[in-house]
């Protein structure tokens, strides 16, 4: 739980200073793992894959027991998450067949599903591991295509643009055997792919280049707006401004001008920098959203810049007033003890400005939540709660310390009913928040405990040292009376 707690909050703050210097589209997109616009929200790469871990599950999908093969394929994709860049390795790596060897095995894969339901063979990956890797005619070739389509589907199921970049970069390898599932497989996301196959589109490398538009194509050519309306993730829709910015789409600049007020910092701050990228390209749009705005011409002698200050700065303080409402509401709520109704409004406000000026004083507010729902035994809802706490408090606070405490006592609450006390932590909560009492009480509790033990082990000690001197006293003098 611990690590659940650590990594989550590594996430967030690796995510928060990642907004101010990874939004809009980056000069050369390919340099980068994940083109280097905003970033996914990614588990660290310390807690994905090594080469070595992502080697150990290959050789066990290439076994001749089919049933180990298939729950290595399925450790692999359950366990792929941060392992992109060890999956890449793995990817590139000398898989042990010529790629004729391995254009036949999957020729021979092709037809049992044309000929089958794919679907219930689990698709290409599926019928690879029904075929016998250890064959003499194809093994070579069977264990290669099994290694790499095992990987390709893991990444694929990441939904991440450092996977997807990885699956299209590897497209053309071995001859472009497996261009066809790559493809199939990447179209399957529905427009959670498209920044991808954009950038894609944009590459100096014109076979992924022409690769990218083939399967664009095959989605239908989805118009900008349509791509817009289906993208949920404020991530994935930032994302796809940066990705469209990059290959200089002038026919995204209306939208994009639009999106630069949306609800999201993401797609705000995304939004923003790619109209810095297009220049004087939004010198129109910028135009006509500022009389709409404001109801007359910019001043002379201004140019788009200033327009578009000015723009952000009216909608952010129209957006700041909304926040302000929500506050107030939220504190009315904690101090009524609405503690659901509260949680909803300073969520909504998170939402939508996550630095919020005043966010500091909700700390209070999510301790009381976390230890509601702890009385109520909702240990899961209660660690949430005390993480926002968290996040929100400002640094060096009471806040923060009692969050942190609160943290730590929910673990160790946890290990103690697994059976571990953890006396240590235990110490630790109690002197970040001396109002804990249940933590104060254990500590009490196990040093008495360890104080009643050593006064038993001395009192041991003494009558063994008496029974010791009497036996010795009696032994001499039977001697001396021999004597």
């Amino acid at each position: 739980m611990r690590l659940l707690f650590l990594a989550a909050t590594l996430a967030t703050a690796t995510a928060a200073a990642q907004r101010v210097e990874r939004s809009g589209p980056c000069e050369n997109p390919e340099r980068y793992d994940d083109y280097g616009g905003s970033p996914d929200l990614l588990i660290s790469k310390e807690l994905g894959l090594s080469v070595e871990e992502v080697d150990a599950i290959l050789r066990a999908m290439t076994s001749s027991d089919r049933a180990d093969r298939v729950m290595a394929a399925l450790e692999l994709k359950k366990s792929a998450a941060g392992s992109e860049q060890a999956l890449r390795q793995a990817l590139w790596s000398n898989h042990g067949a010529r790629n004729a060897q391995i254009r036949e095995v999957v020729k021979i894969a092709r037809r049992i599903m044309k000929n089958e339901d794919a679907e219930s063979r689990g698709g290409m990956l599926g019928v690879l591991l029904a075929m016998d890797p250890q064959g003499q005619s194809h093994g070579e070739g069977t264990r290669a295509a099994i290694r790499i389509m095992g990987m390709l589907v893991s990444l694929n199921g990441l939904d991440t643009m450092a996977g997807y970049k990885v699956i299209l970069e590897f497209s053309g390898r071995h001859a472009g055997v497996f261009r066809q599932e790559i493809g199939k497989m990447l179209v399957s996301n529905g427009m959670k792919v498209i920044p991808a196959l954009v950038y894609g589109r944009g590459s100096k490398d014109k076979e992924l280049h022409m690769f990218s538009v083939k399967w664009i194509r095959d989605m239908g050519n989805p118009r900008f707006g349509e791509q817009i309306e289906q993208i949920e993730s404020p991530r994935r829709l930032a994302q796809l401004l940066e990705a469209y910015a990059s290959v200089n789409e002038l026919e995204a600049v209306e939208i994009t001008l639009s999106l630069a007020n949306h609800e999201s910092v993401f797609v705000r701050n995304a939004a923003r920098k790619c109209l810095e990228y297009y220049g004087k390209n939004v010198k129109w749009s910028a135009l006509r959203t500022f009389e709409n705005t404001f109801g007359n011409e910019p001043p002379d002698g201004t140019e788009v810049g200033y327009w578009l200050e000015k723009l952000y700065e009216h909608w952010d303080s129209e957006r700041g007033a909304a926040a302000m409402v929500l506050f107030s509401e939220g504190l009315r709520a904690h101090a009524e003890g609405d503690l659901g109704r509260m949680e909803a409004r300073y969520r909504l406000i998170l939402r939508d400005a996550p630095m919020f000026f005043r966010r500091h004083e909700m700390a209070g507010g999510f301790l009381d939540l976390a230890a509601a729902h702890e009385k109520e035994g909702r240990i899961e809802e209660a660690s949430q709660a005390s993480l926002m706490a968290f996040r929100v408090a400002a640094p060096n606070t009471d806040g923060k310390r009692k969050a942190k405490a609160r943290l730590d006592w929910l673990e160790a609450e946890t290990l103690r009913a697994g059976g571990a006390f953890d006396e240590e932590l235990y110490r630790r909560i109690a002197q970040e928040d001396p109002a804990n009492a249940g933590a104060s009480n254990w500590v009490e509790e196990y040093s008495e405990t360890d104080d009643g033990t050593g006064r038993l082990v001395v009192k041991a000690l003494e009558i063994s040292l008496v029974l010791f001197l009497g036996a010795l006293l009696l032994y001499l003098r039977f001697r001396r009376r021999r004597s």
